[in-house]
């Protein structure tokens, strides 16, 4: 693509966002190429304006590669005014798209700035001061989840539309989070359940993905900001008004009812 495309289609996501309005795709006809797909996030991010909460990682769960047909994950920021506390009532019309993940999120106490030699994993983890269980709120600004277009999903900031937050939990260095269990109910009637081995094996090997993959774009993660690692239970539609509780067990539960 060339960079006037570039910047139109991320002019045409920014309008998305800003209207609330679904786009079928953009001015691209084919499905783009992942490293289109950034430059569109690049461009939308040097336009949007709202300070950044984070990142989410997307398709760290084998199923969910399968669909998008990808073998590795993608990253997209997501802005502090998106970001919920649990229990959450996001208002429904604001959301194209209802659909949620259970997810181990992380926030980061240090900076990682961007560099050419690559992070190691206790720098990485040394950098974490709390795990927090989390709904992803995945609500991308076109009529469908992109499972045709992982570029243009990538571009859409990875999908995000939101993210509800539990409470901090402190001794996450203590738990196996490979087998950590995570079950999700809607409306008091089990729906899903899986664990930490679901996310790219690990959870710690998505900060490593994306502690080391960032860099590549000139990118790094900064103290405060939290990291989404991907579903643990697969993602899930719910209807307005339906309850969705998330049980991580002793890291604690999280909720959500759109309204």
């Amino acid at each position: 693509m060339t960079p006037e495309q570039i910047e139109g289609a991320a002019r045409q996501i920014i309008v998305a966002r800003e209207n609330g309005a679904l786009l079928h795709g953009i001015d691209e006809p084919a499905p783009l190429a992942m490293e289109d797909g950034y430059r569109i996030q690049d461009a939308f991010m040097a336009s949007w304006g709202r300070p950044i909460a984070g990142w989410k990682v997307g398709a760290t769960a084998p199923k969910v590669q399968q669909v998008y047909g990808v073998d590795e994950p993608f990253y997209g920021p997501f802005y502090e005014p998106d970001v919920y506390a649990s229990p959450a009532s996001p208002h429904a019309a604001m959301f194209g798209h209802h659909c949620i993940e259970c997810e181990f999120a992380f926030r980061f106490a240090r900076d990682l700035p961007p560099r050419d030699k690559a992070y190691a994993r206790e720098e990485i983890l040394d950098a974490v001061d709390v795990l927090i269980p989390s709904f992803e709120l995945i609500s991308p600004r076109f009529d469908s989840l992109l499972q045709d277009n992982v570029g243009l999903a990538a571009a859409d900031c990875g999908l995000n539309g939101g993210l509800v937050l539990g409470k901090p939990y402190e001794n996450w260095r203590e738990l196996d989070l490979a087998s950590h269990r995570v079950v999700l109910t809607v409306d008091g009637a089990q729906t899903a359940e899986g664990t930490g081995a679901n996310v790219f094996g690990h959870p710690f090997n998505v900060l490593d993905w994306l502690a080391n993959t960032l860099p590549k774009r000139g990118l790094g993660l900064n103290a405060g900001e939290i990291v989404s690692t991907g579903t643990c239970t697969g993602f899930h539609h719910i209807e307005p008004g339906q309850h969705a509780v998330a049980d991580y067990g002793d890291v604690g539960r999280i909720e959500i009812t759109f309204v």
